[in-house]
């Protein structure tokens, strides 16, 4: 199974992959012997003859019920397939389901398995913020096994630094390799997704946006997300002919969306499902502006890789949170995005009329966040987690 003899072989524990997590395992594998052993592929196929992919329990999201049931089941299957595996592989494990760290922990102590950890939402943090979960014996109980787990971790990464200083305060990294929490961003493809003028674009003209200044929301509507106040923004604005809204996505808030623009009769709000992916470079660059809006109280704990596609598609963004992130603060940096307070909708609704009514400045704002994108956030991150994995001698025989 593993060719390589200079390194020892990867394996990347994910229920529900999606793009870059695969482009991630397509590049490791290039370098190292690697496994993906997953549930389902989110909006991508994976085809890819570099790595072994091995099928598994897929996730689902149904009900409560369903969804603890799929964690269970899928982080047994990958206990009992790693126990099987290759001992002195490399687990790359991911926090889906939350329990998947366990299997990690096991074998560490079983026969010192090496296994890092990837964090991409923060929980139980994100759901006390939410307000979904209370700070009670549940939430400490799920803290402390994120403590066991991560301290044990030969290394822990995270995709924004909010995020990482939290894990640093929270959980005491200092027993892993690298003594804290490493920070690499998430990406997009940059060769795919990229600037297309409207009159040229088959999507913006079949949905009529070839005149009008859209402004863009694309992704889940789910409920760490502040659809609410870009909702309200939409009714300010509802008088105004060139300017309209379109969200692109699915999730628990889509149902408000829909319901917004009966109740409020808005003719300047358009929703969609989510696109096939041969779509998506057409559906982002219609936008020309993008909306990233966090629900109070979750800005430390995820880090929307929806902002990379905007960017990335040339479209000046509009970072709505509580408080400042890491995020909002490169974006204002590079000139390529504003930063509101949730609840602003005056402020929201100045700075797009601002940018629609100044195409000089929405032409400078679109050309620096393709730079932006260019220069940070491509697919040249995949890199930094091989060269970490090296760094700290973790595939080295």
């Amino acid at each position: 199974m593993f060719d390589n003899k200079n390194t020892r072989p990867v394996i990347f524990i994910n229920q529900t992959v999606g793009k870059l997590f695969i482009e991630l395992v397509e590049d490791a594998a290039k370098v190292y012997s690697s496994i993906l052993y997953t549930g389902l592929a989110s909006n991508c196929d994976i085809d890819s003859t570099s790595f072994t992919k091995i099928e598994a329990p897929a996730y689902n999201r149904k009900n409560n019920f369903a969804r603890l049931f799929s964690w269970l089941h899928f982080s047994a299957k990958a206990f009992l397939y790693v126990l099987v595996a290759y001992s002195p592989s490399v687990l790359f494990i991911v926090t889906n389901p939350p329990l998947l760290g366990l299997v990690g922990l096991f074998f560490r102590l079983l026969r010192k398995q090496k296994y890092v950890v990837l964090v991409y939402d923060i929980y139980p943090d994100l759901l006390v913020g939410m307000g979904k979960l209370r700070n009670g014996i549940i939430s400490k109980l799920w803290s402390s096994m994120n403590r066991v787990v991560l301290q044990h971790a030969s290394l822990v990464f995270t995709i924004g630094e909010d995020m990482a200083h939290l894990l640093d305060t929270s959980y005491n990294l200092s027993h892993t390799a690298a003594g804290h929490a490493i920070v690499i961003p998430n990406w997009c493809d940059i060769n795919k997704i990229k600037p297309i003028a409207k009159q040229n674009n088959p999507f913006a003209a079949e949905h009529c946006q070839v005149e009008k200044i859209t402004v863009l929301y694309s992704g889940n509507m789910g409920n760490t997300h502040d659809i609410e106040s870009i909702l309200a923004v939409a009714c300010e604005l509802k008088n105004h002919k060139k300017i309209h809204f379109m969200f692109i996505g699915e999730g628990a808030k889509s149902s408000l969306v829909e319901q917004t623009m009966v109740k409020e009769k808005l003719n300047n709000i358009s929703l969609l499902p989510f696109q096939p992916e041969d779509v998506l470079p057409l559906s982002m660059a219609t936008g020309d502006i993008g909306i990233v809006a966090y629900q109070p109280g979750t800005e430390a704990c995820i880090v929307p890789s929806k902002t990379y596609y905007y960017m990335a598609a040339g479209l000046a963004s509009l970072v709505v949170s509580g408080t400042e992130t890491d995020l909002s603060r490169l974006l204002v940096k590079n000139h390529c995005g504003i930063f509101l307070r949730s609840g602003d909708i005056e402020g929201m609704k100045q700075a797009i009329l601002q940018l629609a009514e100044n195409p000089e400045l929405l032409k400078k704002y679109k050309e620096s966040a393709r730079t932006t994108a260019e220069k940070y956030f491509s697919r040249r991150n995949t890199q930094q987690y091989i060269d970490a994995l090296e760094q700290y001698g973790l595939v080295q025989e």
